[in-house]
């Protein structure tokens, strides 16, 4: 649906549904990492069938590494003219720019959306270090890029982590690609370094380094460095399929909890419905939202959430304003990413530099439940599918919720009253038929998935919520206004 819409309840409001069982999406990091992962090792079918219910950003990728693969049978991969096409994911973009480099091929890379907007100089650096040939044909430290073919060889790095975390994941998932500087280093393990005190996202590398160890590649990682061993006789340098692979990975990939995170956060303060599963989820995740259910724990102590390993699905329940959160899950993995949570004086202060996908539901459980939140590390927000630290504060203003911003990366919201309470303000006064009319702010998603779920969460069964783009969930949760229904939703189009 391409037209402004209004997200309206048609059920019962005395009556919540029962149980509601909803099937995620798959994880859009995992997937596409392990798309790329399989091609470098010249699977051309990366232990996946193609899906068209997949995200957007998924089908980017594949689609980006079909083409490479056909221009490479076909011999035609070195044009330095074909249009390389990465859409709008920043990790298309930065994974595909070292594929396709790491691969020999040439041509213009480029995306669409806000692609152009969002830095790839660090990676670019690491590559030209490397022995790549490559041109900005806009501002320099941005995409596109005109790419020349060329060989990469080994050559340690010292990247910087600030921006982003998926420069280095670029690098480790075409390590299996670079030749060594000469014969005696063949098998001398490649080191990347980074400074510890300015890595951004870091549940992220955690979970390439999980993916490439699946495949059978093996990494030494800590803090500071990542360590790659070179395989003893192993060479991938072609995409003939099998040529050179360690090993298929056969592990289901996870749901995703970027997703979860917008039901759960919301269940947890005004409830969808009587019992919450999610489903194709695991109990340890290298995800960096799974750390909603260590959030949880503070946040929304009335909510219980216990894992079921034969389903694989997490149910979530409220068990009273006293409840604390139990789970039956083993010890969790501690490169997911711990969050830095405290309250000072009924304030929340939330430090997401490693969680960043959850911020703007993390806004939205602010209004929801009228907590002040204070949320700090968040300088990336302003290079996504929006700036969507300046996006929420537009839509925070739209709904009259007190807010100022932190120069440079943080947010500060103070809600007037519960959204129960607060949302009131929006009903006008009954007409003569007797009923009182919604009248709430056509909400702006900028174009921004993550924007568009997070705002549906104020929907209340008496007070629509209006968008602009509801459209835009298709990249990370196609199915997203199919689930609402479950819960006795409906999202329709605006006259």
């Amino acid at each position: 649906m391409h037209r402004p819409s209004e997200l309206v309840f048609y059920g019962s409001p005395s009556l919540l549904p029962s149980v509601v069982s909803l099937n995620l999406p798959p994880s859009k990091s995992q997937l596409i990492r392990r798309i790329f992962i399989g091609a470098v090792q010249g699977l051309d079918h990366p232990m996946i069938e193609w899906n068209p219910i997949w995200p957007q950003d998924v089908m980017d990728a594949w689609s980006l590494v079909q083409c490479a693969l056909s221009r490479r049978q076909q011999g035609h991969h070195q044009s330095v003219d074909h249009l390389w096409e990465a859409g709008e994911a920043g990790a298309v973009m930065r994974f595909g720019l070292a594929f396709l480099v790491a691969q020999g091929c040439g041509g213009i890379l480029r995306g669409n959306g806000r692609a152009h907007e969002r830095p790839i100089g660090d990676l670019v650096n690491a590559l030209i270090l490397c022995g790549a040939n490559i041109e900005y044909l806009g501002e320099a430290g941005y995409p596109p890029l005109k790419i020349h073919s060329s060989s990469l060889r080994r050559r340690d790095l010292f990247m910087d982590a600030g921006t982003s975390s998926q420069f280095i994941s670029a690098m480790a998932m075409v390590a299996p690609l670079l030749r060594p500087l000469d014969a005696p280093q063949e098998n001398v393990p490649w080191e990347i370094a980074w400074s510890p005190q300015s890595f951004v996202s870091r549940p992220y590398l955690a979970l390439t380094v999980q993916e490439m160890s699946g495949f059978g590649y093996s990494f030494e990682y800590s803090e500071h460095s990542l360590r790659y061993f070179p395989a003893v006789g192993v060479q991938v340098q072609t995409f003939l399929p099998g040529y050179g692979a360690l090993k298929q990975d056969s592990r289901p990939v996870e749901g995703d909890w970027s997703a979860a995170s917008f039901w759960i956060w919301r269940h947890a303060v005004i409830p969808l419905c009587q019992r919450l599963e999610l489903k194709i989820l695991t109990s340890e995740s290298n995800q960096a939202d799974s750390v909603v259910l260590d959030l949880l724990a503070r946040l929304a102590p009335q909510v219980s959430a216990v894992f079921n390993p034969d389903t694989c699905t997490w149910t979530f329940d409220s068990l009273g304003s006293s409840a604390m959160l139990t789970n039956n899950s083993e010890e969790r993995p501690p490169d997911r990413g711990q969050p830095v949570l405290n309250c000072d004086q009924g304030l929340w202060r939330i430090k997401a530099t490693d969680f960043p996908d959850m911020v703007p539901v993390l806004a939205v459980w602010a209004i929801l439940s009228g907590n002040a939140v204070e949320i700090t590390g968040i300088e990336q927000l302003r290079y996504k599918e929006s700036d969507r630290i300046q996006a929420l504060m537009v839509n925070l203003e739209l709904l009259g919720v007190p807010h100022e911003m932190h120069v440079p990366d943080g947010l500060l919201i103070r809600p007037l009253a519960s959204w129960a309470v607060y949302s009131r303000r929006f009903i006008a006064p009954p007409f003569l038929k007797g009923h009182s009319v919604a009248t709430g702010p056509l909400l702006r998603c900028f174009g921004d998935h993550r924007l568009a779920m997070a705002f549906s969460m104020l929907a209340l069964p008496d007070f629509p919520i209006l968008l602009d783009e509801p459209h835009t969930v298709r990249k990370s949760y196609p199915g997203f206004w199919e689930d609402w229904t479950k819960f006795e939703y409906v999202l329709k189009a605006l006259n």
